[in-house]
């Protein structure tokens, strides 16, 4: 494995941790366990699915997603198909990015309403190669939208036929060949680019600003934004091999944190305000914050640092709040 890329680098981390848990995942009232080679095998599934829809090194897709756990995977088989994110953080920006593009782009959206929202404007159609949800909904077959749970299921049956050219042309991408570019739109904010070299770079620093990073340290993230920091934190579960899981939204953050019991957070500085002040107002006189917090919570990572009295709180607690520099360069 001569090139330093994202397959390569899934490939070397899942034979390193053999069939070690790596995610978990609610479904239903149960919590799926996923290991490496489950991560592997869906992001082999998705890469086969994208190859056969048309998608090729150098193609680009526009993200308008949260960075959910399936949204990861996704972006993983993007990566290893020397594929370009272009994240968006609304669909204002989407649109804006797809009208500037030179050339046709696909989408991944993380709402059944604003990809049928961008179906539906024939300027954007004309544009879009394929949408694809990083949720499941199901579509009529004429329509270019793609379900996740579709996505997964036919890429796994592809797989047998395209494996090996999806592994041949995983392992030659170029390690300085471009993973993400941020504000694409070409707005007010000059765009950034990041190749895989960089972003593996990243994940590198940053788990040397974190220390060491036990496998059994249990993580838990909820990243809406469209920064560097909500786009690449939960890859550091591949860099530490920590067990993770991931908040699809707010109230599946509430709902699962006292389940999870996460020894650490990955928290956007926009949101930690807000989610504290709802788990004291709704939990003042059950218990402490910690204890809204998952009861184990020992570090909150964070892009922007929030305000004195937010970290004196968290503090009190015994929860120590590190800004994540490494991975904080985009807002």
């Amino acid at each position: 494995m001569n090139e330093r890329n994202f397959r390569n680098f899934l490939l070397e981390r899942t034979k390193e941790n053999g069939s070690k848990l790596l995610f978990q995942k609610k479904d239903g009232w149960s919590w799926k366990q996923i290991t490496w080679p489950d991560l592997a095998t869906e992001v082999e599934s998705i890469a086969c699915f994208l190859l056969n829809s048309g998608f090729s090194t150098g193609s680009k897709i526009i993200v308008l997603s949260p960075s959910t756990l399936s949204c990861l995977f996704f972006e993983l088989a993007v990566f290893t198909l020397g594929g370009i994110c272009l994240p968006a953080r609304n669909i204002k920006e989407a649109r804006q990015i797809l009208i500037k593009s030179p050339v046709s782009c696909f989408f991944l959206c993380g709402s059944a309403k604003e990809a049928k929202e961008l179906s539906d404007e024939p300027v954007l159609r004309e544009k879009t190669e394929n949408i694809f949800l990083s949720m499941n909904e199901k579509f009529s077959a004429e329509e270019k939208i793609v379900s996740y749970s579709s996505v997964v299921k036919f890429g796994f049956l592809q797989r047998k036929q395209l494996k090996d050219e999806m592994n041949a042309i995983g392992g030659s991408v170029k390690e300085n060949a471009i993973a993400a570019t941020f504000n694409a739109d070409g707005g007010t904010e000059e765009s950034r680019s990041f190749s895989h070299k960089d972003i593996l770079d990243l994940l590198w620093l940053s788990e040397k600003e974190l220390g060491e990073i036990s496998s059994e340290d249990q993580t838990f993230s909820y990243l809406p934004g469209g920064g560097s920091f909500s786009r690449f934190a939960n890859l550091l579960n591949l860099q530490t091999a920590a067990r993770g899981a991931v908040a699809e939204g707010a109230e599946d953050f509430f709902a699962d944190v006292s389940e999870i019991m996460p020894v650490m957070l990955f928290l956007p500085g926009a949101e930690i305000e807000n989610l504290i002040n709802r788990i004291l107002g709704k939990n003042s006189s059950k218990g402490t914050l910690k204890n809204g917090l998952g009861g184990r919570t020992q570090l909150l990572l964070t892009d922007v640092l929030p305000p004195v009295r937010i970290m004196d709180m968290l503090l009190s607690q015994d929860i120590s709040v590190l800004r994540l520099s490494s991975l904080s360069t985009v807002h």
